[in-house]
């Protein structure tokens, strides 16, 4: 993650306290910005040299444009400062509110509709509705999870993820397949794991093992959102972020397409370090990047159709059904010979009637797909999509859902434990910003 390079506006205490708190770890520090330098002592951190030391007046405007942010760290005084800065012509965006928590903090303005604006973190978000503001306490509690991961060393990794996993973990000798994966979160995060969990990179080794033609295809990949030219892509297709889950919006119908809205989210998403958020340290460093893929329908539902296959030592054992993603998804698991388990997860209910479920016309080949994808890894989950008779691959997931998930009826989880052998373990380093 790039660290911003940022103005830090305080008192003398409080300029202190951010630069000796572990919070300030995504900011490189430019200068420091006070009413008041007389008697201060602060050694030089946040990349070394001699601090420049500031007041307002002697800021040039031309300052403002060079820098990704100005941090205000004086709780007492925010708000003054916050009207002195916006007033000489800083972007309400690029102020960010600092506290030494790690919690990130808004502030809000109105449009002359009346439309709430929220200011967090370099970003912003219209807010005109309660989905707005449900997305917002979202990406929240992300920058949330990262700063507590960015704040401490690797030696402290596991009682995070035991608070996040809410009981104890046998990290030498897991049983569960969820503790497994908690387990494979630390210690079998490798470079080949990285390639294949970024949505773009993941499409050159998919075509090399089993032909580009299986690949949904590519419309166009970007580092920023603004570089996107609308006017050159079709009338429908699917935008995603490459780094993450969760990240895609499906436009249906560019007429309608609110590319406004679509900006706040994307870059809201790329402000996300996913493996930060639930310590999946394979997501780390991956570069992020916007890409965009054909539109895929099968006519009859609103949304695709999931294969996704439960791969365990280099075989898939499991097919997991998904269906009606965006309206009531429904999970529903079946053996490589199409029969339907009894397997039930806290991600999603079961469907109504599951039994009624037709094997899919391509189950074979996919079997075979999947067998040929995941021959290399103790466990991952290959998906794929079918459409007019044609095989898509969709993602490959080491660690789904971030083993947070539980399992019906009793003994599901150790039995799934018990089809998973972990490899020997690789050392888990601090993650980097």
């Amino acid at each position: 993650m790039k660290q911003k390079k940022v103005l830090v506006h305080g008192s003398i205490e409080s300029l202190k306290e951010f630069l000796q708190s572990p919070f300030n770890a995504e900011y490189y520090a430019l200068a420091l910005v006070s009413e008041d330098f007389e008697g201060i002592d602060i050694d030089s951190q946040n990349g070394g040299g001699q601090w420049e030391f500031l007041t307002p007046s002697k800021l040039n405007k031309f300052a403002y444009e060079l820098i990704d942010g100005i941090v205000l760290t004086d709780e007492q005084n925010r708000y003054t400062a916050l009207n002195y800065f916006i007033n000489d012509g800083v972007e309400p965006r690029k102020i960010i509110l600092w506290n030494n928590q790690g919690v990130p903090e808004f502030f809000n303005a109105r449009q002359k509709d009346g439309t709430e604006i929220v200011f967090m973190e370099g970003l912003q978000f219209h807010i005109r509705s309660q989905e707005d503001s449900d997305f917002l306490n979202r990406i929240r509690g992300y920058l949330f999870s990262q700063k507590q991961f960015y704040a401490i060393p690797p030696s402290q990794y596991k009682t995070l993820i035991e608070r996040q996993y809410r009981r104890p973990i046998n990290w030498e000798n897991p049983k569960t397949f969820t503790e497994k994966i908690q387990w494979m979160k630390l210690y079998d995060s490798t470079p080949i794991k990285t390639r294949l969990a970024d949505k773009y990179l993941v499409r050159q080794w998919v075509a090399e093992k089993i032909g580009a033609e299986y690949l949904i295809p590519l419309l166009g990949v970007w580092d920023n959102f603004d570089d996107i030219d609308f006017d050159l892509l079709p009338e429908q297709f699917v935008l995603k972020c490459n780094h993450g889950s969760a990240m895609n919006i499906i436009v249906r119908d560019k007429k309608t397409f609110n590319i406004e809205n679509a900006r706040e989210k994307i870059n809201a998403w790329l402000a996300i370090d996913f493996g930060a958020f639930l310590c999946e340290l394979h997501y780390n460093n991956i570069k992020k990047k916007i890409i965009a893929e054909k539109f895929l329908t099968d006519g009859k539902n609103l949304d695709l159709t999931d294969y996704k296959f439960m791969c365990f030592n280099g075989k898939p054992e499991y097919c997991l059904f998904y269906s009606d993603r965006s309206t009531d998804c429904r999970l529903d698991y079946f053996d490589m010979d199409w029969k339907l388990t009894n397997f039930e997860s806290s991600e999603h209910r079961n469907s109504d009637h599951p039994e009624k479920i037709l094997q899919p016309e391509n189950f074979e080949l996919m079997k075979k797909l999947a067998a040929e994808l995941c021959k290399d890894f103790a466990h991952v989950r290959v998906d794929f999509y079918e459409v007019e008779g044609k095989v898509y691959f969709g993602e490959m997931t080491f660690t789904p859902a971030a083993g947070l998930v539980t399992f019906k009826p009793a003994g599901t989880n150790e039995y799934l434990g018990s089809l998973l052998t972990l490899p020997a373990p690789t050392e888990f380093k601090q993650l980097s910003r």
